[in-house]
């Protein structure tokens, strides 16, 4: 489940992280991930800190075990703070009659408000058809000589959205899912808590 609805009085507070409708990369997010990053990122330290200490003296065994602590403690760090998968949180205070809209990522943190009133909650549906059949023919022929199969890869994709008019037609997108049932159940929730 990506995404946490919480309702404390006259707060809800909606959570996810799948607030954007994009299919991605099969292959970016198989082979190059967070974790990937952020061991590339912490070698990448380890090694610095190894030419540093190799240019000022002799490499001990001590070294080496500070280097796998160091490595285990950038990698943590990495994936903690800098490599972390965007958030968006969506507040309805209806004691103050507000909705507050936060996104957050590593380095961009973006918060808007609008009133409680001039709010519409839409359902979409997004499609994505490939566009390159002769490469994805190509990706394909490649993966089954190395004994490798991609599922999914190459077909029509639907995304089901939920979005918030906030006036002068502009719109929000705050959940997206393949599951049109999770989209249905998340959008109840909204209007009945907004309604009551």
């Amino acid at each position: 489940m990506d995404y946490e609805l919480k309702i404390t009085g006259s707060q809800l507070i909606f959570t996810t992280t799948s607030f954007v409708a994009e299919k991605g990369s099969m292959l970016h997010s198989g082979i190059y991930n967070r974790e990937l990053a952020s061991s590339l990122a912490s070698g990448a330290c380890i090694a610095l800190l190894g030419f540093f200490f190799a240019s000022h003296g002799s490499v001990t065994a001590f070294h080496f075990v500070l280097s796998i602590v160091l490595f285990v403690f950038f990698f943590l760090f990495f994936r903690r703070y800098v490599f972390i998968k965007p958030y968006l949180e969506l507040v309805i205070d209806k004691s103050r009659a507000i909705i507050e809209i936060l996104v957050k990522s590593a380095l961009i943190k973006h918060r808007s408000a609008y009133p409680l009133s001039e709010i519409d909650i839409l359902l979409d549906k997004k499609t994505f058809e490939p566009e390159n059949q002769d490469g994805i023919r190509l990706v394909e022929k490649v993966a089954l000589q190395h004994g490798t199969a991609i599922p999914g890869f190459g077909e029509r994709s639907d995304f089901y959205t939920l979005e918030l008019n906030v006036g002068s037609n502009r719109r929000v997108m705050i959940f997206s899912s393949d599951d049109i049932a999770e989209v249905n159940e998340i959008s109840a929730k909204i209007k009945n808590f907004i309604e009551r």
